[in-house]
């Protein structure tokens, strides 16, 4: 049985503050953002990106509004379930290191790897937090997925997504 991690990761760019989202934006300044990170660090970042992004976070909302039976309509903040301090990553290259049990279990969700790539899947897949430990209690789901980039890049992760404000981070531990 693999442990569940007792901390979640948020990365971010210092630049832009901590626990913002893409999708909150008007889309002129969103593809101003994502036209200056595929200048800056991520020359990957397709054209649809933004569009693909909205549909995720609608799938997203939906599923959690779904599983709490109540209206979700902010965007999400994220995270990774584990420590991700360690990672390159110059797109967003602070970190901010959150015991996992501090975040309110009603208002978040996780995805079996990245959001997006789960959302373009056949019948995509969100849990609650009582799911998701049943999920490492079984152990099967979880296995190869990294909770650490301390070793070098994990190719699967566990997404987090915090459905409410989040207070309080001057009490957290921002590793950079």
């Amino acid at each position: 049985m693999t442990a569940m991690p007792e901390v979640v990761t948020h990365r971010y760019d210092p630049a832009r503050g901590m626990c913002g989202n893409l999708c909150a934006l008007e889309d002129s300044e969103a593809e101003r953002i994502l036209d200056r990170l595929r200048r800056e660090s991520r020359p990957g970042l397709k054209p649809s990106y933004l569009t693909r992004r909205r549909i995720t976070e609608q799938w997203l909302s939906q599923a959690a509004s779904s599983a709490f039976q109540r209206n979700i309509a902010n965007p999400p903040i994220y995270f990774f379930l584990g420590d991700f301090s360690h990672l390159s990553d110059l797109s967003r290259p602070a970190s901010l290191l959150v015991p996992l049990a501090s975040l309110p279990a009603d208002a978040i969700t996780f995805t079996l790897g990245d959001s997006m790539s789960v959302a373009a899947e056949p019948g995509p897949r969100l849990y609650r937090l009582e799911e998701m430990i049943e999920v490492f209690t079984d152990g099967e789901a979880v296995s190869g997925i990294g909770f650490s980039d301390k070793f070098g890049f994990q190719s699967r992760f566990i997404e987090v997504q915090l459905w409410a404000r989040f207070r309080g981070l001057e009490g957290f531990s921002r590793p950079d």
